[in-house]
Parts: C-alpha cells; sequence; structure tokens
C-alpha cells in the first residue's frame, strides 16, 4: 500500500474503532464475570460499587445489570458497524478529493453517499473492486438503513439484495459474521453483533485496499512526488526553500511510498517547481 497521509490517518481510526469496540465488548463480559460475585443480592449497584462513576445511571440489582451486560453485543454491533461505514464512506470521499483535486472527477462525485462512491471511484479510476467485497458492501449499508430508519427490522430492498447472492458469496459471509442474513424475512429483526462488526471491518479493510491500488494506478508520479512535499512542509515548515528538504522527502518518499519507487529526478523535479 501507499501509505499516504489521509491513508494512515484512516487507518488509526480504523484501529482506535476496533480497539474501542474489542474493548467494550470485553468489558461487558468482565463486568458480567465480576457481578456473579454480587449474584442474589437486593442491593443496588450504586450501594454495592460507590466508587465508580456514573454508577448512579445504571442503577439496578447485580442480577437485572448482568443480565444487560451479557447481551452487550447486539446493542454495540448497532453503534459500531454504522461507525465503521461511516469512517469508511468519509475515507472513499478523501480518495475521490485526490482525483478531484487532479482534475479527474467532479466536485459533485466527492459529496457523494455511500451508496454512490464505488462506482463513482470505478468510473474515473477504471479499477473494478472484488463483485464479493461490493455485495456484502451493498448488504451492510442496507442493514444499517434498516436498523436506523426501520426499527431494525428487514426491509424489501435488503431481502431482494440477499437473494442475489451466489452460494458462494453466502459460504464467504458466513465465514466472516458466522451467521446468515439470507434466512431473515421482511420485517424479521436486524440484530447486529460481534461478527458482523468483524464482517464490517474485514470488507471495508479489502475495499479501503483496493481504493488504494485504484489511486496508485490513475494519479500521476508528479501528483505523488507533490504529496510527499506536502507532508514534508507540513511536518517541517522551516524547510520550505531549504535545499536539505529533498533528503527528507526522500526518506518520506522511501517509507509511505515504497511501491511507488519515486526517483530521485522526480522528487527533485517537485521540489524544483515549489521554487
Amino acid at each position: 500500500m501507499v501509505r499516504f497521509r489521509s491513508f494512515r490517518e484512516y487507518e488509526e481510526h480504523k484501529a482506535e474503532a476496533n480497539n474501542a469496540m474489542m474493548a467494550l465488548l470485553a468489558g461487558a463480559q468482565l463486568s458480567a464475570h465480576l457481578l456473579r460475585l454480587s449474584e442474589g443480592s437486593e442491593r443496588l449497584l450504586p450501594e454495592v460499587f460507590p466508587a465508580v462513576e456514573h454508577i448512579h445511571r445504571f442503577s439496578l440489582k447485580p442480577d437485572r445489570a448482568r443480565e444487560i451486560l451479557l447481551s452487550a453485543d447486539a446493542h454495540l454491533g448497532k453503534m459500531a458497524v454504522p461507525y465503521v461505514l461511516a469512517l469508511h464512506e468519509d475515507y472513499m470521499r478523501t480518495c475521490l478529493g485526490l482525483l478531484h483535486a487532479n482534475n479527474l472527477c467532479s466536485k459533485a462525485s466527492t459529496k457523494g453517499n455511500l451508496v454512490d462512491l464505488h462506482p463513482s471511484f470505478e468510473t474515473v479510476t477504471g479499477h473494478v473492486f472484488n463483485e464479493d467485497m461490493k455485495c456484502y458492501m451493498t448488504a451492510l449499508r442496507l442493514m444499517r438503513n434498516a436498523v436506523i430508519h426501520n426499527g431494525s427490522t428487514v426491509t424489501e430492498a435488503l431481502q431482494d439484495e440477499l437473494a442475489l447472492w451466489t452460494p458462494q458469496q453466502e459460504k464467504g459471509w458466513l465465514e466472516l459474521a458466522k451467521r446468515n442474513p439470507r434466512t431473515l424475512q421482511v420485517g424479521d429483526r436486524i440484530d447486529f453483533g460481534h461478527g458482523e462488526m468483524i464482517a464490517a471491518l474485514a470488507i471495508t479493510k479489502r475495499l479501503d485496499r483496493e481504493a488504494n491500488l485504484g489511486l496508485q494506478a490513475k494519479l500521476s508520479r508528479p501528483c505523488w512526488a507533490k504529496m510527499v512535499f506536502d507532508e514534508v512542509f507540513a511536518d517541517h515548515p522551516q524547510m520550505v526553500g531549504n535545499p536539505k528538504a529533498l533528503r527528507t522527502a526522500k526518506g518520506v518518499a522511501r517509507h509511505h511510498y515504497a511501491p511507488l519507487q519515486l526517483t530521485d529526478a522526480e522528487l527533485s523535479a517537485e521540489l524544483a517547481s515549489r521554487n
């Protein structure tokens, strides 16, 4: 991967989201395990754990609190999957923004919704995303929409989309999420859980990297050289106009832009264009 700044920042945000989701899942299970020590108690949690901040908002008996914590997976999933999709949507807009900055697509393309962004990217770059990943992304998007806008119940649009899956696509989804949404009917409840979180992270990761490859093929080499120096001068503004900036740029290009193998001549030409 060409690890340009926006790509690195996006990956950091994804890692933070993943760590936070898994910490909350583990924390819920740890808390439920701890509450087994208070099983049968008639005292409320604020009485049992008075030093815990915000515990008064969870003013329940330990047994009831433990039930809620053991089912936290579904609630966290409904927050986590839309969060992961929102991060991916922002990343795709960033990719199209780079293409727009180089006069390769319209400004309107950079403001599309998730349903539009992958087709727009394909049209501009000629890169065709993996068909299975596109199907899974469409399903995740429709599942998210149903959770947010349809009371967490299956819509006809979602059922129609799932009906198009091939047996191999169905198997691939099961390997990721460990349960099959194709068993659901219109009006059935949609539950996001740990499996769907894992699926969302894996699917977006694959599409993220494919978009990176599409950018590598479409953006010109002078564009990438410009991005290298944009990083150098953003981090070291005192180097503007300093010939030593070339040496720093070579290091950045070697470390973060290695797949492009930018040459010294290409970097020197970009520096000369700025003077």
